[in-house]
């Protein structure tokens, strides 16, 4: 018994759709990569605050900006289990430490500590510049 040979109109309808079906998929894939113009807020575009000024933290990092000498927001406060780091927005060098308890090291013009601090133990904490006698601020934490 002999296969039925399948007519040219089947076979070229059967290519047309998995055709189709082959470009949707990877248009959908491609939809997907390439860079993104979003903002870390899921309903939103971000709006900038003193400790995201940059709109690019998670929920858990707030950020203090150093800037002509002075370190701001201060007081921060923050939740335990939140982060803080240091971002230096002035031409000279600058640290964050409070003895004993942390020290961000010299943090370079125009950039970030390397690591943020994570607090999680309630209280108040006054950290300064080491750098600069004058420069001094506070951490809040509370639960």
């Amino acid at each position: 018994m002999k296969t039925p040979i399948l007519s040219r109109s089947i076979i070229v309808a059967r290519c047309t759709t998995r055709c189709t079906l082959i470009a949707v998929v990877v248009a959908l894939i491609a939809s997907g990569c390439g860079s993104s113009n979003s903002t870390t807020s899921p309903t939103g575009p971000c709006t900038p605050t003193p400790t995201n000024p940059e709109c690019v933290n998670p929920p858990n990092l707030l950020t203090v900006t150093i800037k002509n000498g002075v370190y701001s927001p201060n007081p921060v406060s923050v939740k335990v289990g939140q982060s803080v780091n240091w971002l230096n927005s002035d031409s000279i060098a600058h640290t964050a430490t409070d003895p004993g308890v942390f020290d961000t090291g010299s943090i370079a013009p125009t950039s970030a500590a390397d690591a943020p601090v994570p607090f999680n133990t309630p209280g108040t904490y006054s950290y300064h510049c080491t750098l600069h006698a004058n420069e001094s601020a506070t951490i809040v934490v509370t639960q």
